[in-house]
């Protein structure tokens, strides 16, 4: 708003320059032209700089939300591991093969703290949908890739694929996600049912339109900035989408 306003400032000034002094002032107009000009651009700049800034606060905001209910999951998992072990040690009925098996009765899907979150919330919007899911991310702990990238990759594939296949027969309904790190390329292949009239429309989010089209335009653009791209194809009653992202160097 500052640069708004000095920007107006200038105007006025060259304005009133203007009026009173035409042929004199000439080279000092063009200056507070050229200044006003170069502040429009900074104004520009700023703004788009505050709107980047704002997206990228909602996303580490929405996988916060996602990690504290990850944890709370997590917190409750282990407080039902405890009861049933105490339940079986109390009816001295528990082998040590189970028991040593119990701890695990909560398994990670993913090394990498976002992304592991990411697929936790939508297995279990999933679950709540009937939709059988086996989600699978074969990634590092660390990955030189900014989380919000990571949140609009991995949610809008699951996303489009759960629409999908809530399409279909509650019997008929599944999605398979696998992600892993080639060398420095982020592959993800998500498989789904879908209806007959099932199509790939990009671009496309009306949630009546059967099949896919929510967020495909988004994972179009995505894999694009990143060097990559995003393919896909419907037959017999299924439909599979591969997302590639380059991270760094290529070679």
């Amino acid at each position: 708003m500052t640069l708004f306003f000095l920007s107006e400032l200038l105007m006025l000034a060259a304005s009133a320059i203007l009026v009173h002094r035409q042929a004199q002032a000439q080279p000092v107009i063009l200056a507070l032209f050229v200044l006003c000009l170069f502040l429009g651009l900074a104004l520009v700049r700023s703004m788009m700089t505050g709107l980047q800034r704002n997206a990228a606060r909602q996303a580490q905001e929405k996988l916060r939300d996602m990690e504290i209910e990850q944890l709370a999951a997590l917190v409750g998992a282990r407080q039902d591991v405890d009861s049933l072990r105490s339940t079986l040690t109390a009816s001295c009925r528990i082998p040590e093969d189970l028991e040593e098996e119990i701890p695990s009765l909560y398994v990670s899907r993913c090394a990498n703290p976002v992304v592991d979150a990411i697929l936790f919330r939508k297995s279990r919007e999933m679950k709540e949908q009937n939709i059988r899911c086996r989600l699978r991310a074969s990634l590092p702990e660390k990955l030189d890739l900014d989380p919000a990238i990571l949140l609009s990759l991995f949610s809008n594939l699951l996303d489009n694929a759960a629409q999908a296949a809530v399409q279909c027969p509650i019997h008929c309904r599944y999605v398979v996600l696998e992600a892993i790190l080639h060398r420095n390329c982020l592959i993800c292949t998500c498989e789904n049912s879908v209806t007959e009239k099932a199509a790939l429309t990009p671009g496309v989010s009306s949630r009546g339109t059967p099949g896919h089209g929510h967020g495909l335009q988004i994972l179009e653009d995505l894999c694009r900035s990143h060097g990559g791209q995003l393919s896909g194809s419907v037959a017999e009653g299924r439909c599979r989408l591969q997302a590639t992202l380059w991270i760094g160097d290529r070679s």
